[in-house]
């Protein structure tokens, strides 16, 4: 089988055995979503929704309990061993949030970059252009043998991100990449992204809390408890240059069991109870929802 999408996601689970109690729990409840090549996309949702789950799935670091997922039209559910970890040397850069996971601190920032072309086998006689390159890409050459200690927080995640796209990956992950930032450097950080993915085509997926990459991306996921609960997205098709006054519309997705969650708001706004009745108006083609009490008689 192969995905018309860069990232396609079926339907999968994931659980995990608490090993005090022998109890199961699901981290992921059924997701289903899908990316195109070269866009720049956002997962967000509170701790503990599953997102950073989700992304160790994307990353190649653990297979989903049940369900498909096709990165590049590579069955990552399937695969062997050995074959997750090629692609994670080779398809994958991952920008983590707290730069110790980023960066070796013993190593300098190019030394950091060097030593990930060495374990992706990047060729020796265009790692030193490659480094120059990369530092200069993120504004930091000026720190190029500086090691993380003597790099501000904004500084580390700049080299972080110089080394995950180190070995020219065609998928970029960012969990929380800017959860330790100030919100100045948080915006440069969401800037850099927008600029790699802008001029290289690259596909970048943030995992993230926070709200500012929902309106800086062409679309947005929100999870909650393990489901993707809904998506925004850009109304013109373009990301915002300006995350105040972007225009968006939100969309309910409709799962493959025909569920669909209404967004808190609007539940709040229309006093929505437990029971939602459909009705269809074959005039406009349309259907419309509104609240329904168990009590009330049925439309005739």
């Amino acid at each position: 089988m192969e995905s018309t999408n860069f990232i396609e996601i079926s339907q999968i689970t994931k659980h995990f055995k608490d090993p005090a109690s022998n109890i199961y729990f699901q981290a992921l409840r059924g997701i289903d979503f899908s990316v195109d090549q070269g866009s720049l996309t956002a997962i967000i949702g509170p701790s503990g929704a599953g997102k950073s789950t989700l992304l160790n799935i994307l990353g190649g670091m653990m297979k989903p309990s049940t369900g498909t997922i096709f990165v590049d039209n590579l069955p990552l559910h399937s695969i062997e061993d050995s074959e997750l970890e090629h692609y994670r040397k080779l398809t994958i850069g991952f920008l983590w949030q707290l730069p110790e996971r980023n960066l070796l601190p013993n190593l300098t920032a190019a030394e950091n970059i060097q030593f990930a072309m060495e374990v992706s086998n990047f060729a020796r006689e265009e790692r030193e252009k490659r480094i120059q390159e990369l530092l200069s890409s993120v504004g930091v050459q000026h720190r190029s043998s500086h090691k993380l200690s003597q790099l501000s927080g904004g500084e580390a995640q700049r080299v972080s991100l110089a080394v995950a796209l180190a070995n020219s990956p065609k998928l970029l992950l960012a969990d929380e990449p800017t959860g330790e930032l100030d919100s100045e450097t948080t915006m440069e950080i969401i800037d850099f992204l927008k600029e790699i993915n802008r001029e290289q085509g690259l596909t970048i997926v943030v995992v993230t809390h926070d709200n500012r990459f929902e309106r800086m991306t062409n679309e947005s996921y929100n999870i909650v408890d393990g489901v993707i609960s809904g998506m925004r997205r850009s109304i013109s098709g373009k990301e915002a240059t300006d995350w105040k006054t972007t225009i968006r519309e939100e969309v309910g997705v409709l799962n493959k069991f025909g569920m669909i969650k209404i967004p808190e708001k609007l539940i709040r706004k229309y006093n929505f109870g437990n029971y939602i009745r459909f009705v269809e108006d074959e005039a406009s083609n349309r259907v419309y929802i509104e609240s329904a009490d168990e009590r009330e008689e049925k439309y005739p």
